[in-house]
């Protein structure tokens, strides 16, 4: 099986949802999580914060990465799957779909021996 890397981006942030609406998309969130344990398809993934730094040659800024357009990063996961097509699957699947998110999906890479 391969790797891939789900990127959440945008979606409603928690402090605009209601008590009831956070806890349903956490319930949904566990039963998510334990589905890909269960299947043998989590490798891992973590919320991130949204303070960060974006480093190039020439400068750093403070302002984390994001996109009009995709929205900021939230977290991410890293999911095993045989195939493109069923790791968009299983981003289809992901509680941040109906949390007003995005997903981009990436196949990870081998390192290349050095």
């Amino acid at each position: 099986m391969k790797e891939y890397l789900l990127l959440l981006r945008a979606g409603r942030p928690i402090t605009s949802k209601t008590e009831a609406e956070n806890k349903a998309e956490m319930k949904a969130w566990g039963a998510y999580m334990e589905d890909l344990g269960k299947k043998g398809q989590l490798s891992g993934g973590l919320p991130l914060v949204s303070e960060g730094a974006v480093v190039s040659a020439k400068n750093t800024s403070n302002d984390p990465v994001k996109s009009a357009k995709e929205g900021i990063i939230g977290g991410y996961l890293i999911v095993k799957a045989d195939s493109l097509a069923k790791a968009i699957e299983i981003a289809k699947a992901c509680p941040h779909i109906d949390n007003e998110g995005n997903i981009e999906v990436r196949e990870m890479a081998p390192m290349p021996a050095m």
